[in-house]
Parts: C-alpha cells; sequence; structure tokens
C-alpha cells in the first residue's frame, strides 16, 4: 500500500482513528530499538532508506505515513 501524503505527522491514524501513529526508525535496530518497538514508540522500517521511504507509521494497522514537502 502506497503511504498516505501528509505535512506533519498525524495526532491520529486516518484509518483506524487511534493514536498509535509513530517515528519510523531505519538503519540497523539495536536492542534498544527491539525494546521501543516492543513498547510501541517506533517501528522498525530496515536498513534501506530513500526519498520515497514512510516517515510515519501507525502500530495499530500499519497504515505509513509520508511527509511531503
Amino acid at each position: 500500500m502506497k503511504p498516505i501524503e501528509v505535512l506533519r505527522k498525524p495526532r491520529k491514524c486516518q484509518k483506524c482513528g487511534k493514536t498509535t501513529v509513530v517515528k519510523i526508525l531505519y538503519g540497523e535496530p539495536t536492542p534498544e530499538a527491539g525494546e521501543w518497538e516492543s513498547a510501541g514508540k517506533v517501528v522498525l522500517g530496515g536498513c534501506i532508506i530513500n526519498e520515497k521511504s514512510p516517515d510515519w507509521a501507525c502500530t495499530n494497522c500499519k497504515v505509513e505515513y509520508i511527509k511531503v514537502k
């Protein structure tokens, strides 16, 4: 699914309405990053990032958001 384009981080998910939209953390994960993901504070995004990589994701329904400039 294509990320939803937004001007800033949504307070609520546009799909499910929950306040579970968090930053996507890119790069090789550390043990601390795994703990953050388990706690619902971030979503791990992998090691590959480009200009089309989403910035935020909903931890409830997995919808992704990308900031448009």
